[in-house]
């Protein structure tokens, strides 16, 4: 399998919690289904094409991401569902107000590896000359592309920091403490394992969506020494955990 890694910074991120609703909570890392229409606008592909382009083959990826800080940020839009027919005699009444929480100033590792030589390419190429303008959550959360790294090193780790790995981390922790002891993880307030749309169901190219898989992945922030090994990639100090995509 071959990979490569995207050095990513960008101005403001936000990665909707699907847990909250009238509080749009970010997550810190990117989720699936964002890196999926990430690389689907590299490529030129509608989001339905863009899922399609990764299901045909076997995809990995990993993020390693670090931010200087979040915000909170008053929203108001319009939503026409209360009655479409009405909204141009009563407008003030489709107004509607959220709080976004996003992230600012920040650096993105972002890797990709598949056994398909050709669409690896043909991903490889599309990041070096994207077809469409690149973000990273929101449509104007603009992401730009410091460097591209290939053929980097792959190996295993127990020390993990700010980033996401497949599964309940510390679930995995617990299970396997009665054969080794030694592992060093942290209290958070807030949880580490999220339950996150893997796969959307499009009945067209842009039509609306649901959710149509979902699967558990730890983000960690902190360092922590796990009981087991994780696979991934070391770069620079970091170490990117690879999940299939």
């Amino acid at each position: 399998m071959k990979y490569f890694i995207l050095d990513i910074i960008t101005k403001t991120v936000t990665f909707r919690n699907p847990e909250f609703q009238n509080f749009h909570k970010t997550l810190d890392l990117p989720p699936p289904t964002t890196i999926i229409g990430f690389a689907g606008a590299a490529l030129g592909l509608s989001p339905k094409a863009s899922q399609e382009f990764f299901e045909t083959d076997s995809f990995e990826f990993g993020v390693y991401g670090r931010t200087e800080g979040k915000v909170k940020d008053t929203w108001k839009y319009t939503n026409k569902t209360k009655g479409a027919e009405l909204y141009n005699y009563h407008p003030d009444f489709f107004g509607s107000i959220i709080t976004k929480e996003i992230l600012f100033i920040n650096k993105f590792y972002i890797a990709f590896g598949t056994d398909n030589n050709i669409k690896y390419d043909q991903l490889f190429l599309a990041f070096q000359s994207p077809k469409f303008a690149l973000t990273l959550g929101n449509s104007d959360s603009l992401a730009f592309i410091k460097t591209i790294i290939e053929n980097p090193v792959i190996e295993n780790t127990d020390i993990i920091s700010h980033c996401m790995i497949e599964g309940d981390v510390i679930g995995e922790v617990f299970k396997k403490s009665d054969i080794n002891f030694e592992f060093s993880i942290y209290e958070n307030s807030e949880p580490i394992a999220y339950d996150l749309p893997t796969r959307y169901y499009y009945k067209e190219d842009y039509s609306a969506r649901t959710v149509e898989n979902v699967n558990t992945y730890s983000i960690i922030g902190d360092e922590m020494k796990l009981n087991y090994k994780i696979r991934g990639i070391s770069y620079k100090n970091i170490f990117i955990p690879l999940n299939k995509l």
